[in-house]
This record gives structure tokens, C-alpha cells and sequence, in this order.
């Protein structure tokens, strides 16, 4: 999280925020998030960022917390990719 984006979440923070600002992980219906080190994709369900709404502007900003990053990748490529890495999967030749 860059310094000015760190400096809103902690004004964000001071003001407190709602549990309408948190943003989740929803697959195959919004944007798909991973991990910033290379852990996959967010889990579904998952808190992904939150929204600040600026009260002098009335303008909402979406900041994403410091461990996740927008994918690359769409969510049909990873349900692919997680069911082909599934430990619990069953092939039958």
C-alpha cells in the first residue's frame, strides 16, 4: 500500500469503518483477486479491500488491503487450475 493510500486507511480507521465499506471475494461474479506473494486466488467469501467514502466530496474509493492484488487471471482460469491441483480429485484413465 503506497503512502497515500496508507494514509486514508489509517483516517479510514481513526473515523472507523462500517461492514457496508468491506469488499469480498465473490468467484465468477466480480473482478478476481490473489494473493500478492503468489498464493493463488482469494478465497471465495474472503475480505479483499474496503470502500472510503470521502466526506467533503461524497466520492467512494475502493483500496485493496496490502496482501492482494487484482488477478491477472479470470475466474475460469483459476476453477480450472484449482481443480487440476485438487489433492482430493480422482482421475480415471
Amino acid at each position: 500500500m503506497g503512502r497515500r493510500n496508507s494514509l486514508n486507511f489509517k483516517r479510514g480507521m481513526e473515523r472507523g469503518l462500517n461492514s457496508q465499506q468491506i469488499v469480498y471475494s465473490e468467484h465468477d461474479y466480480d473482478e478476481c483477486f490473489e494473493y500478492k506473494d503468489g498464493g493463488g486466488r482469494v478465497p471465495d467469501g474472503l475480505a479483499v479491500g474496503y470502500i472510503h467514502v470521502s466526506p467533503v466530496m461524497r466520492q467512494e474509493t475502493f483500496f485493496l488491503f496490502n496482501d492482494i492484488v487484482y488477478s491477472k487471471y479470470d475466474h475460469q482460469y483459476w476453477n480450472n487450475y484449482e481443480l487440476e491441483n485438487d489433492p482430493s480429485r480422482i482421475t480415471i484413465p
